[in-house]
């Protein structure tokens, strides 16, 4: 007895050291490092993050290391970033934006997409393409990637001026035909051949379920968000944004559809309620790294071996996405009355790949529509002009001399300029008049100090026209504007907007006009102080530095010290901040 009990009680042999959730570790541990260093490399060189997780997957994946395996797993959590993307997409989806900006939305939007859809659909069925990859394809190529032309513009400081709203409302409308697109791919790789009559059904069905969930779903979850922040549980409403997201999927899923459109959905009833913004902080997280998980798959099944085997095909598609789209684009914004300038500028904006277009690959390629090798080339020529998108919107300025008549403009705009400012004289050039700018002007005017605003932006322009501002409308990092101006008998020049290679030429031409003039310059943050002071800048004005301490004096105040002593205390705090430029810091 005390034998078999010796058998029965004997403990379990202990499991191998390199059981499956090892394997899993080292995987997992993998994708994060390899792309925490290729996203940190273009950082650096201020290339887009997608780009960074596209290369991990590419050195990682079966065509590079070989390190992490394309498994089923991985693809689970890739979809998932799929279903938080399309979740955000929709909670900034606004019925009242599109209709306010229903030219640029909704009529150019459209013209671009279907333009651009058309044409290359047309030309690869000529060439024996089987209709619905035709149509997949011409979809793909027709979306641009929002988050990195939005990203570089915001850098430029043009996301409100005119080429830079004008592609923005394009951009909006590309995301919002992403579901259609997603419909079909989703009902043509469950049919042999083109059936018109269900994918007609599958659009029908996303429709009804918007509408429904528009009308009796909408109450319903603003009720439950309602809930779970009158409970002030962080943790609650997050577990309910998730559920609602994830939830919203799983029934499109049983209704026949797409993941990510039941997503889009979700979002969508939650956008423009109270609890949008809470939900998009709280959601962002998982949206940015789940994404980049998606970006990484991506990589994965990228085979740049077939550059060596489909050169010509890669180059073509490069060329489509180049100067194929752009032209297209170039032709909508003509036909919409848009001047060639900013018709150029949009073209080049747009000439590019964007993720949705990754999707549309990916999800058609897994599905086994796609034919891989039709695809491919598809994918690497979008992951290359993806990677360029930065360095040709930067460089959009070149599209002045495409135009032909710059020269023209810029001398009509001077002469209007000399006009104005004649009569000054040991004035004020006041570079940039927007929330910074006009509330210098209006510091001026009170004091009555003359002074001449230069503002590039039309909708600036004319806010300061409605607010009485002297202002001329042009762009004050060019010499003849300034000259214009009178930059040689003013008395000071304050710049206001935070576009450092422009500031620093305007600095060095205000000090070949006048050595000793007097620069002021306001900067977003104090990165840039030592370069603008070497520039020529005589004060610089970080906004952040100036904000935060404003507050500290404030709350000291409050405190209840004495303003002698809050000075004292916040006088030595900005000299500690920046001792090399104590004298030339203003805060």
């Amino acid at each position: 007895m005390r034998r078999s009990c010796g058998r029965l009680c004997r403990r379990p042999p202990a499991p191998p050291r390199h059981t499956m959730t090892d394997h899993l570790l080292v995987q997992s541990l993998s994708m994060i490092m390899v792309s925490a260093v290729a996203v940190g490399l273009l950082a650096a060189l201020r290339m887009p993050a997608a780009m960074g997780y596209l290369l991990a997957g590419l050195a990682i994946g079966p065509y590079g290391l070989n390190l992490v395996a394309l498994g089923d797993d991985t693809l689970f959590l890739a979809e998932l970033g799929l279903i938080f993307l399309m979740f955000m997409v929709g909670l900034e989806f606004s019925l009242s934006t599109l209709l306010a900006a229903r030219t640029d939305v909704l009529l150019a939007g459209s013209l671009q997409v279907g333009g651009t859809l058309t044409t290359i659909a047309v030309a690869l069925w000529l060439l024996g393409l089987d209709p619905r990859i035709a149509i997949l394809l011409g979809g793909a190529v027709a979306m641009s990637s929002t988050a990195v032309a939005m990203k570089q513009l915001a850098e430029q400081g043009e996301i409100s001026s005119q080429h830079g709203r004008f592609a923005l409302g394009i951009l909006l409308f590309q995301d919002i035909a992403t579901i259609p697109l997603l419909v079909a791919v989703d009902s043509w790789s469950r049919q042999a051949s083109v059936d018109p009559f269900d994918l007609v059904g599958r659009l029908g069905l996303a429709a009804i379920a918007l509408i429904a969930v528009s009308i009796i779903a909408r109450p319903l979850v603003r009720t439950v968000f309602a809930g779970a922040s009158r409970s002030r549980s962080n943790d609650l409403f997050l577990l309910a944004a998730l559920f609602v997201a994830l939830g919203a999927a799983y029934l499109a899923h049983l209704a026949g559809l797409a993941l990510p459109i039941g997503a889009f959905i979700a979002g969508m009833v939650i956008g423009g309620s109270d609890f949008q913004h809470r939900v998009e902080d709280d959601v962002r997280p998982f949206r940015d790294v789940l994404v980049g998980l998606f970006f990484v798959t991506v990589g994965m099944q990228i085979d740049l071996r077939l550059m060596v085997v489909f050169p010509y095909a890669i180059l073509a598609w490069c060329v489509v996405f180049l100067f194929g789209k752009a032209l297209v684009t170039f032709v909508v914004g003509l036909m919409l009355r848009r001047s060639a300038a900013i018709a150029l500028h949009v073209a080049v904006i747009l000439a590019h790949g964007g993720e949705f277009g990754l999707l549309l690959l990916t999800m058609a390629m897994n599905s086994g529509l796609l034919p891989s090798e039709v695809g491919q080339p598809v994918l690497i020529a979008l992951a290359l002009t993806m990677g360029l998108a930065p360095v040709l919107i930067q460089h959009t300025a070149f599209v002045e001399h495409l135009v032909g008549n710059r020269r023209t403009r810029v001398a009509a705009t001077e002469n209007a300029i000399r006009a104005t400012c004649a009569s000054l004289d040991r004035h004020v050039v006041l570079c940039g008049c927007g929330r910074v700018g006009r509330l210098v002007a209006t510091a001026f005017e009170a004091a009555k100090i003359p002074h001449i605003a230069i503002e590039s932006d039309l909708a600036r322009f004319k806010e300061a026209q409605r607010e009485s501002h002297m202002i001329v409308h042009g762009d004050a990092a060019h010499r003849r504007i300034l000259s214009a101006a009178g930059l040689a008998k003013a008395r000071l020049v304050v710049i206001t907007f935070d576009r450092h290679s422009a500031v620093e030429r305007i600095l060095k031409f205000a000090r070949e006009q006048q050595m000793a003039i007097p620069c002021v310059v306001s900067t977003a943050d104090d990165r840039d102080i030592t370069a603008l002071v070497k520039a020529g800048a005589n004060v610089v004005f970080p906004e952040n530095l100036a904000a935060g301490l404003a507050l500290a004096d404030q709350s000291l105040l409050l405190c209840g010290l004495t303003r002698e002593e809050a000075g004292r205390i916040v006088t030595t705090l900005r000299a500690e901040l920046n001792p090399e430029l104590r004298e030339r810091v203003g805060i």
